[in-house]
């Protein structure tokens, strides 16, 4: 991966999660280049990037960016992981106490 690859990668990663803390608001261009200490410039590449992958939506009204169902169903991806194996772990634990 190129140098020029990998800052578009961290820098487009460092604008979701700036995103994420507009989820019911939206953010404008502005909002999330303070809020990723970015350029306007650089939030318009990361949006691109981030759209494409059907992680964020421009509302088309008001030019506000908002995550999408799809990014935010993996907060719901993760707890489904922890939860089975918390479920793997206590049966190892009654299978082993017999409790």
């Amino acid at each position: 991966m190129s140098a020029d690859t990998r800052n578009l990668t961290l820098r487009t990663l460092d604008v979701l999660e700036a995103l994420a803390g507009f989820a019911a608001t939206g953010a404008s261009n502005r909002e999330l280049a303070d809020a990723a200490r970015t350029s306007a410039s650089n939030i318009t590449r990361a949006m691109a990037q981030l759209i494409a992958k059907g992680w964020a939506r421009k509302n088309p009204e008001n030019g506000r960016f908002y995550p999408t169902p799809d990014f935010t169903r993996l907060t719901f991806r993760v707890l489904a992981d922890i939860d089975r194996q918390r479920t793997r772990l206590d049966d190892q634990e009654r299978a082993l106490t017999g409790r």
